[in-house]
């Protein structure tokens, strides 16, 4: 398919972006190993954490904090670019954020829905992702503002088909633009904002956790501190919201 014009703009803004973090104190190798090997693997993760653990216990907390807010950057490494929309995950890494708070939640649900279709749903589990929610303020000369084109809207919300936006991603990449403003598949009216360099990223800002479960029956449970992001919805209603 043929791809938009990509004409630049400007764009300033305040974004949201939640990503997977551990807050409720579980044990961090539950899922990974038995519990003969933790002693091993608990040596290697203080060879690794970026922890000095030569400092007292008691200045931790603020070192973990710092290496966790670090993790809002992370995408742009190259061992953590992924798969997604507006990326094939080999080529470049891609920062997904939304202009609403709801959206940005939204867009997590579906993630989390899709895991436990994969992981948990099968054996009648109940998925549970815990969530770091961050803010930051976006500036960029060079953005494309694509929310008014509804030309385009079916290909950049069509709910597994992502051929169209890695295609317009990677031109974007190769083309030097920082970031699109695009429809959010999951939420009609909601504002997307994937960007493709850090450099537009200013002043990030961890602002709660969350917490979502997704349940054997394809419901789904967003829980946190916020009395906006607390609410129940069935995961196939995330699936095409534009139909």
């Amino acid at each position: 398919m043929e791809l938009p014009p990509l004409q630049p703009a400007s764009y300033q803004s305040q974004v949201f972006r939640n990503i997977f973090a551990n807050a409720s104190g579980r044990h961090i190798l539950d899922d990974i190993c038995g519990a003969k090997d933790r002693e091993l693997v608990e040596r290697l993760i203080q060879l690794t954490s970026g922890i000095d653990h030569r400092q007292p216990q008691f200045h931790r907390p603020f070192q973990y904090g710092t290496v966790e807010d670090a993790q809002i950057l992370a995408v742009f490494q190259k061992e953590n670019w992924n798969y997604g929309r507006f990326g094939d995950g080999k080529t470049y890494g891609v920062w997904y954020g939304a202009e609403q708070e709801e959206t940005s939640v939204l867009e997590a649900c579906w993630v989390s829905y899709r895991l436990a279709q994969d992981n948990v749903s099968p054996r009648n589990g109940v998925y549970t992702g815990e969530r770091a929610m961050y803010t930051a303020l976006i500036q960029s000369e060079s953005a494309v503002d694509l929310t008014g084109e509804k030309d385009w809207l079916e290909p950049l919300v069509d709910s597994t088909d992502y051929s169209f936006g890695q295609a317009l991603g990677k031109k974007m990449f190769e083309s030097r633009f920082q970031m699109i403003r695009t429809p959010s598949a999951r939420k009609v009216g909601g504002i997307c904002t994937p960007i493709f360099s850090p450099e537009a990223i200013n002043h990030p800002q961890r602002i709660y956790y969350l917490k979502i479960n997704v349940y054997p029956d394809g419901s789904i449970g967003v829980d946190s501190s916020r009395e906006m992001v607390r609410f129940f919805l069935k995961g196939f209603e995330l699936q095409n919201p534009y139909r």
